[in-house]
């Protein structure tokens, strides 16, 4: 099983992502159609995760800070 992981923007609570194995598995005509997740990650949390909706896990990572990036 391939690990999918979104990063998202430092100030970011809410993102979309494509889970890559949905659309892996249709037909390249439908696009993302299908394969498009949406969910929350509260400014307090680092990380977590989002279920697509045929059942594949999808890590989801806050970006540090460019302040923070040496």
């Amino acid at each position: 099983m391939t690990e999918q992981t979104v990063c998202i923007p430092p100030r970011a609570t809410s993102f979309r992502a494509v889970c890559e194995l949905c659309a892996s598995s249709q037909l390249a005509s439908r696009g993302y159609l299908g394969a498009v997740v949406e969910g929350t990650l509260p400014l307090s949390r680092d990380h977590g995760h989002v279920t697509c909706g045929r059942g594949h896990e999808i890590r989801v990572l806050r970006a540090l800070p460019a302040s923070l990036v040496h």
